[in-house]
């Protein structure tokens, strides 16, 4: 293992700059930071002593003791080895002219790291003198909280420089997920599909934004739900990274931006910054709450005998939850049935309708969960009155509340889960990162409640696929096609007689 680097060269005092500046400073790294506005440096200066005194009562004295502040590069010591990080503007050209002055400065012994979330590591290392040198660190706003890097390759970042800045990171209390340079890294690309099929349920009228974030919090796990969450990152900023990967990938359907968050844009409607985006902001502002079904108890107490058939864990949860008394029997399609009424499933990407045709029955389809044990909210859809009255009402007895959504394929967890976890799939297929570090980057880098090749092992990946396919045929877009590794490794699994 190399020996950590004494001097860290930090370009940028905005506010990355600041974080990368003050995690490498309570490290114990002397840190110059260089910027051009000398008021800036101040300003970073204080910030960092005022954040660093939380928890350390001496941070003023180590502060002044190894924070140096320059507002012209060439003015720094080039005595010491040294890495340089840069975290400016989101411009090829300039980080290119930086880069290369910095690399003419400190020699041929430096680390040229760029903190770049959006360009190309190759294309930026292509303007320096040596490509070999440049990697991609790419930190997580805010930084000092933040425990993700993405360690980014160019085409020539050497294996030293990598290990170099994987070590610096891991000192500084980093988790780090090794990512080729492609368009988005690891996070970027693969949350579009958080953002994007959620977007495009509004777009079709499934739902609103307001019960999209309920059901992604309450039965999905996310901290957040899509669209609060673009209200708070700022939308003309998350779709900038959704029209710069899709530009950047071709065109790819799977990366489309939306015309419902292009038109809020157009109004000015950025979220929180501005007062407004798909929510109201204020002191007199009232958030629209997501209305659930309306509960009539006894539909459910008068309701004919239960069975649950096949095994599900998720229906078997819902039935053990509400208290409600029933039978079982095998069979190779997992419901419940209300005998006389018709039957509950999950969905399988499908619509009610459809599924209704081929059983010959009512059939009521619900949304998929993270946790059956702890879900308080689920989707369904279904075009039989009765059946819908009952299940409400089971849902009600097992803590949850029920949205009834338009009968669309997949409904909405399922769907929006199954889009992430394909895009990883897809991501791992075309060797940008492994599995492990795709589940890391998505748990650290958008504190996903589960990394999405776990979620596709816990529902199956069978299951994964199968919803996939038939968004396909309900569709017939190019944004569902299933990922070649995705159905190869379910063709591996069921040739091997696990799934």
């Amino acid at each position: 293992m190399s020996q950590p680097l004494a001097h860290i060269c930090v370009i940028g005092a905005g506010t990355m700059g600041r974080g990368i500046a003050q995690v490498a400073l309570a490290s114990g790294h002397p840190v110059h930071l260089v910027d051009p506005d000398e008021a800036q440096l101040k300003v970073a200066g204080s910030d960092i002593t005022a954040r660093l005194s939380r928890r350390d009562p001496a941070a003023p004295a180590l502060v002044k003791a190894r924070l140096r502040t320059f507002t012209d590069l060439t003015q720094t010591p080039t005595d010491a080895p040294t890495v340089v990080v840069e975290a400016i503007l989101e411009r090829l050209d300039i980080k290119q002219a930086v880069l290369r002055r910095a690399a003419e400065h400190f020699g041929p012994t430096c680390v040229l790291a760029t903190n770049t979330s959006s360009l190309s590591v190759t294309a930026i290392a292509a303007g320096t003198p040596d490509p070999s040198r440049v990697v991609g660190m790419h930190f997580f706003n805010p930084v000092p909280v933040m425990r993700l890097v993405e360690v980014v390759r160019g085409l020539q970042t050497s294996d030293e420089v990598v290990d170099t800045v994987a070590e610096l990171a891991l000192r500084w209390g980093k988790s780090v997920a090794h990512v080729r340079s492609v368009p988005g890294f690891i996070v970027n690309r693969v949350a579009r599909a958080f953002y994007g099929e959620s977007l495009r349920l509004v777009e079709e009228r499934a739902s609103t934004p307001e019960t999209i974030d309920e059901l992604m919090r309450s039965a999905g796990g996310f901290r957040m739900g899509p669209f609060e969450l673009m209200d708070l990152i700022g939308n003309d900023v998350n779709f900038a990274v959704t029209q710069s990967v899709w530009t950047s990938y071709h065109y790819d359907p799977r990366f489309a931006p939306s015309l419902i968050q292009s038109e809020l844009i157009a109004a000015g409607r950025f979220g929180r910054k501005t007062g407004q985006g798909f929510y109201e902001y204020g002191e007199s502002a009232e958030r629209a709450r997501p209305l659930a079904a309306e509960v009539k108890a006894e539909a459910v107490t008068g309701a004919t005998r239960v069975v649950l058939h096949g095994s599900d864990d998720q229906l078997e949860a819902v039935l053990t939850r509400s208290g409600l008394e029933f039978g079982r029997e095998v069979g190779d399609t997992a419901r419940i049935e209300f005998v006389s009424l018709g039957s509950v499933m999950v969905t399988r990407g499908r619509s009610a309708r459809e599924e209704s045709a081929r059983r010959s029955e009512p059939v009521l389809l619900l949304d998929r969960c993270l946790d059956p044990s702890t879900a308080t909210a689920l989707a369904l859809a279904s075009a039989d009155a009765a059946l819908t009255d009952v299940v409400v009402a089971l849902l009600d007895r097992a803590g949850i509340h029920a949205f009834p959504m338009a009968d669309i394929p997949g409904l909405v967890v399922a769907r929006v889960l199954s889009m992430i976890a394909n895009e990883a799939w897809e991501t791992a297929h075309h060797g940008v990162a492994t599995p492990d570090d795709i589940d890391l980057a998505m748990l650290l880098g958008t504190n996903y409640p589960i990394g999405p090749f776990a979620w596709s092992a816990r529902w199956s990946t069978r299951r994964v696929l199968e919803l996939l396919d038939a968004l396909w045929s309900s569709y017939h877009d190019p944004r569902y096609r299933a990922s070649h590794a995705l159905r190869a490794e379910v063709q591996t699994i069921s040739h091997d007689g696990l799934g």
